[in-house]
């Protein structure tokens, strides 16, 4: 780990880079067949089946249309302005009645414009370093409603150690070990209810679902 700052708006240039390729989205066009997310959501019951859901790391807006399809109120955010622009752009195309704004979560200044019941994690969360990452889950923890349901999807070491991945020279994804991701949570004030493990080849995956107390 160093003290070197990372360059989130790395991933506005990616954005640019997707929409030049012709992509559909991030990771191109299998991934974007691919609603894993939305499903894994979905495995925890009593999951409540309305109200208004935010997604973080939102890109151009695939989860939060599906997950408008599923009856939820919808609004994304994310740093890239490409991303954001195009999820606009995507929802008009669509007919989803989603709000879709650009916002630097690791802003302790940054006001959300709602409070909200739901939060899903876009795989945002791996993206960001160091103490940045107590800033983002404040805000998560102030935009919920009490007893809200934070949602997390985020790469994971395969041991108990934190890991860092560079771009370029500089920071970019945080691996953090399954039980150091769920002590960042607790210590940010939520409760984890359920985790689940994805092996993989390099890092695994995790998914996670904690709620605010009431």
């Amino acid at each position: 780990m160093t003290d070197i700052k990372p360059d989130y708006f790395v991933h506005d240039d990616l954005y640019k880079q997707a929409r030049e390729a012709g992509w559909e989205g991030w990771g191109g066009h299998q991934r974007m067949a691919n609603a894993a997310l939305v499903d894994r959501f979905f495995g925890l019951s009593g999951i409540p089946q309305q109200g208004k859901l935010l997604e973080l790391g939102c890109g151009e807006g695939h989860h939060c249309r599906l997950f408008a399809q599923h009856g939820y109120e919808v609004s994304g955010v994310d740093i890239s302005p490409t991303a954001i622009a195009w999820a606009n752009e995507k929802a008009a195309e669509t007919g989803c009645h989603g709000q879709f704004l650009v916002a630097d979560l690791t802003n302790p200044c940054l006001k959300l414009p709602e409070r909200y019941n739901i939060v899903i994690d876009g795989n945002c969360l791996h993206c960001i370093i160091g103490a940045d990452r107590a800033v983002f889950l404040m805000q998560v923890f102030h935009a919920l409603e009490t007893r809200g349901i934070f949602f997390v999807s985020s790469l994971c070491s395969k041991d108990n150690n934190n890991y860092q991945t560079d771009r370029d020279g500089l920071p970019y994804r945080h691996v953090a070990s399954a039980e150091n991701l769920q002590a960042e949570l607790k210590q940010a004030g939520f409760r984890v209810i359920k985790t689940r493990l994805y092996e993989r080849e390099k890092f695994n995956h995790i998914t996670v679902h904690a709620v605010k107390p009431g």
